[in-house]
Formats: structure tokens, sequence, C-alpha cells
């Protein structure tokens, strides 16, 4: 029975399996792989998240307060958080387009040998 719920657990909408057992290989702090395990599961308490609870408010990014609070507009296609994706990725000299979702993000990352920094 685990088995088969870890199967699913890490099952993505496209039938493949998704990048996100792979955070906890990552030599950072417990605290950041858990946020980033949350980010791309979509399991942070976004409005969207509340909204699929049923309670009903009015989504807005209290960030650019343009677009609906949502996992991904939040965490990779708000103007915002684009300003500091754009400071991180010249930072390390990094030329990028940003993916459409946060596990593709997480993918691309992995790939890059991410797991091992």
């Amino acid at each position: 029975m685990n088995k088969l719920y870890n199967i699913e657990i890490l099952r993505q909408p496209g039938g493949s399996i998704g990048p996100w057992s792979k955070v906890w290989d990552c030599l950072v702090p417990t605290k950041i792989k858990c946020f980033t395990w949350l980010v791309v599961r979509k399991a942070r308490l976004t409005h969207e998240a509340v909204l699929k609870r049923g309670i009903q408010i009015a989504s807005q990014c209290f960030l650019c307060n343009e677009y609906a609070e949502t996992n991904i507009h939040l965490f990779m296609h708000c103007k915002v958080t684009g300003h500091l994706w754009s400071l991180f990725f010249s930072l390390w000299v990094i030329k990028w387009t940003m993916p459409e979702h946060t596990a593709d993000l997480l993918s691309c990352w992995i790939g890059r040998g991410g797991s091992k920094l």
C-alpha cells in the first residue's frame, strides 16, 4: 500500500514522475527543502489553494496587484518575482527563459546538477 501511495503522490498530471522527490537530496537547509517541496506540489496557502477549499475571496497578487494569486504566478511569473529571478540569474551569469510550471523549473535545476549544490 505504501509503495502505491508513493507512486501516486509523485505522479504529475502529464503522467510522468515529478522531480519533487529530488528536493530531499539537495544540500540546503531543511526549511528550504520544505518550502520548495510545498511550492512545487502547489501546497502553499495561496489564494488559489483557499479557493479550492471553497472559501470565496477576491484573489489578487499582493506583490503586483494585477493578477490572481496562483502558485505559478506568485513564484514564477509575477513582475516583482521576475525581477528577483533576473537578479539571481544575473549574479550567476545565466541566460534563462522561465518555464511555465514550478515542477518544470525544478526539473531544469536538477538536470543542471542542482541536486548536488
